[in-house]
């Protein structure tokens, strides 16, 4: 008789080796919300949108032609070129301003941008000599006529059309009366016409002991149609607060402060024998980027194609102190 088996003794357990790392469980991924793909999914658009318009305002232009009457004309024309078609009726004119901005100067702060043939955006000081120092300008939207030659916004404000530019003829609420206002897309231009004729002007003008100079640049000018200055006629066009700057052969001015043993040109300046002392003298500045600045009225006479200067002065009939800027 066969004995009966033994069951079998159960497996103990294998104790694992010094330093072994088990490897880990993977986890069990956890569903994706609903919701939270939505929402992604929204952002994800939004951003694009406004990607979109960001680039759009980046590479907006503004108009770069207006109808007159029924004739193209590139905003580049200079106004006094555009030509009007026959029998226009009698605000023709305001086809021509569409699209145009007029400026005092190309720091854009006294301005006025004619949106369309009826609607403007002007920007404005009411104290210009002070404010301008203080205060950012007050802008404001509003409606405008034209007749003639003549441009009345609906602040009551009248500007005249005289050839490629704008003077101002009224003071409701901008004290700035005879300003001109320069086409913008003329100004560069402009100064560049005014600059060349401004030193020629200089060249013919300056005393024998002046040194000389290799160019200058015009870094401010406010122009003023103001007849009432006596030294200005019927025959010139306006008057310019003009700040400007002459600028040297800087090896020839080195080797002067070179031989003086000064390397400040203010100090140069302001010894007795130097000969950019005759500046100083005169009201000038000496900076430190070796440039002298200063600043005089210039007389413009224009016909809008050639530019010349009749004469500069600061001060007037046989006064000493100077005029008040602009």
């Amino acid at each position: 008789m066969q004995p009966a088996p033994q069951p079998t003794p159960p497996i103990q357990p294998q104790s694992m080796p010094n330093g072994y790392q088990q490897a880990p469980v993977p986890s069990v991924p956890k569903k994706k919300s609903h919701i939270s793909l939505f929402f992604a999914i929204i952002f994800a658009l939004l951003s694009l949108a406004l990607g979109v318009i960001l680039v759009l305002n980046l590479t907006k232009k503004a108009p770069e032609v207006t109808t007159v009457g029924n004739i193209a004309v590139p905003l580049s024309t200079p106004l006094s070129k555009v030509e009007i078609p026959d029998n226009s009726p009698e605000d023709i004119l305001k086809d021509a301003l569409t699209g145009r901005t007029f400026t005092t100067n190309s720091g854009y702060d006294e301005y006025i941008t004619f949106t369309s043939d009826s609607k403007y955006e002007y920007s404005y000081y009411r104290e210009p000599s002070t404010d301008r120092q203080k205060l950012q300008p007050s802008t404001e939207p509003g409606t405008y006529t034209v007749k003639d030659n003549t441009i009345t916004l609906s602040n009551e404000e009248v500007f005249k059309i005289k050839g490629d530019y704008l003077v101002k003829d009224s003071e409701k609420i901008s004290k700035n009366s005879n300003a001109v206002y320069f086409d913008s897309l003329q100004l560069r231009n402009i100064v560049q016409n005014i600059t060349v004729a401004f030193s020629n002007h200089l060249n013919t003008s300056k005393k024998a002991e002046t040194p000389n100079y290799e160019k200058i640049r015009i870094d401010r000018f406010y122009c003023r149609a103001d007849f009432s200055v006596k030294k200005m006629t019927n025959a010139d066009s306006y008057l310019c607060d003009t700040t400007y700057s002459y600028l040297f052969d800087q090896a020839k001015l080195d080797a002067q402060m070179e031989e003086a043993k000064i390397t400040d040109f203010a100090a140069y300046c302001a010894l007795e024998n130097s000969p950019y002392h005759i500046f100083l003298t005169e009201g000038g500045e000496c900076n430190n980027d070796k440039t002298v600045s200063t600043w005089t009225y210039t007389i413009v006479r224009t016909d809008n194609i050639s530019y010349q200067i009749t004469g500069s002065f600061r001060t007037i009939d046989d006064s000493t102190e100077a005029l008040p800027r602009y």
